[in-house]
């Protein structure tokens, strides 16, 4: 059961006004609770297969298994979620030993032997599809150098390098995950490409800092940057040519996923802050802005999830489904962003997507996030895990954004 008082809020006056520091207190509290009595039990209970390992990716509201099936990016991001907090946090065993049913079931069953690897998997590990995709390997490679780093094991630390290697080799080049998950002879560019690369760098980068990954972060963020983010349109593409070109006769060329707009907004953000490069964090800022600006719901509220930015028919029935991992990315980026600026309209906005998210997704009875709601707030399941929604974006931003508030409270202050 959620421990979070969802009427907690706070306003552009109260995040700068003369009582900000009283309030910024009170917000940290609110999200050590979401993230710490609630969102990271909640996983720790219900989802690991402590018989067959890994965790179990299908669970209803109270958090029971409604399939055993097995999906090798979901258990990646869980890995990597115990394992960082394990490395960031506190080094707490029980947290290292639910890292290590997901990373140990991963090498175990994985991979084929090509080195490619599967998608999904049954309970004891078989497979049950031919379908393949980079992006297991993306947040595979998160998981085995967070979970490496935390047991001090090389078989996972050296197979995390090696796919380093591999995926700064073939993101942002067409894959056995292509646009729309089929062939297309369009030439294209994906946004979520570059926003992986973004990722895996920077997980990296913070293990063992180097130059190599500081160099890859600094790309994948001109790409994003140089190709996806159209300041004239307003809005940051999902899908362009391969330099950067708009795909205009394709539907899918006028598509804007606010949610991953404001994921690599944030990523940026913290770059340009690492970097104390101004002009790319003036950028992300922007990007934040826009994509709210031209995402958030006017009538009912909440950001909406995919829309083409013409106002043309989108080729997703549930473009207009309100989920819970763009308002988690919401969250962090629009607090970020005003730690960073103290501009007042990113501080308004950030108290429009809290009151909206912690009024909506939590489950004030059994935990946990729902995640996918009706255009009008009412859910539309109430199940907590597919193949979709896991154990991380929901305790990934609540953790950031605890962090972020944490700083600020002991000193940490904006220009």
């Amino acid at each position: 059961m959620s421990t979070v008082d969802p009427n907690l809020s706070v306003n552009a006056t109260g995040l700068a006004g003369p009582e900000a520091q009283q309030r910024q207190i009170e917000l940290r509290e609110h999200y050590r609770q979401a993230m710490f009595d609630d969102s990271v039990p909640w996983w720790q209970q219900h989802s690991p297969d402590k018989e067959m390992g890994g965790y179990f990716c299908r669970l209803d509201r109270q958090g029971q298994s409604y399939s055993t099936d097995k999906d090798m990016w979901m258990l990646g991001r869980q890995t990597w979620m115990f394992a960082h907090l394990f490395n960031s946090h506190e080094a707490r065993t029980d947290w290292l030993e639910v890292a290590r049913l997901g990373a140990e079931f991963i090498l175990a069953h994985g991979f084929r032997p090509d080195g490619k690897m599967y998608f999904r998997l049954a309970r004891d590990g078989s497979p049950l599809a031919d379908v393949l995709s980079v992006y297991s390997k993306v947040f595979v490679a998160i998981a085995f150098a967070e979970f490496g780093f935390a047991a001090n094991d090389e078989r996972f630390t050296q197979r995390a390098s090696a796919l380093y290697d591999e995926l700064m080799d073939v993101l942002g080049k067409p894959s056995d995950t292509p646009l729309l998950g089929y062939p297309m002879r369009a030439e294209y560019h994906l946004h979520s490409h570059d926003m992986c690369k973004l990722t895996v760098a920077r997980v990296f980068d913070d293990l063992w800092p180097s130059q190599l990954y500081q160099d890859d972060s600094r790309k994948a963020a001109n790409s994003i940057l140089q190709r996806h983010w159209k300041p004239d349109r307003g809005a940051l593409l999902e899908n362009v040519g391969p330099e950067g070109e708009e795909l205009w006769e394709l539907p899918e060329g006028r598509l804007t996923n606010p949610g991953h707009a404001l994921e690599s907004a944030w990523m940026i953000l913290e770059l340009a802050d690492r970097t104390q490069d101004q002009a790319m964090l003036d950028v992300a800022v922007e990007i934040i802005l826009a994509s709210l600006q031209i995402g958030w719901d006017q009538e009912m509220g909440g950001v909406r999830y995919l829309l083409n930015v013409d106002g043309s028919p989108c080729h997703n029935i549930e473009a207009d489904c309100k989920l819970w991992w763009p308002h988690a990315e919401a969250l962090y980026s629009t607090l970020l962003g005003w730690t960073l600026t103290g501009r007042p309209e990113l501080a308004q906005w950030y108290e429009r997507v809290h009151q909206y998210t912690f009024t909506h997704f939590p489950d004030q009875e059994h935990g946990e996030w729902y995640g996918y709601l009706n255009r009008d707030g009412s859910p539309i399941w109430t199940a907590k895990a597919n193949g979709w929604k896991g154990c991380f974006h929901t305790p990934r931003i609540l953790y950031r954004v605890y962090q972020l508030l944490d700083r600020h409270v002991n000193g940490a202050t904006h220009e």
